[in-house]
């Protein structure tokens, strides 16, 4: 298993990261870092990941 930490997680390619990873079977999303959205899940920054995960920034 290979553990990622997204830092600057609401652009645009932290999204397409995300989207990527979350399908991969061997990687564990520890922690999507945002300086601005903290506390916020990541599906609200990211609507295309709705359904999809239940991380928060």
């Amino acid at each position: 298993m290979i553990n990622v930490s997204i830092v600057g997680g609401t652009g645009y390619t932290a999204g397409e990261l995300l989207r990527i990873l979350l399908r991969h079977n061997q990687v564990n999303i520890e922690s999507v870092i945002s300086t601005t959205s903290v506390g916020k899940r990541i599906d609200s920054v990211h609507r295309d990941l709705i359904g999809e995960t239940d991380l928060v920034y």
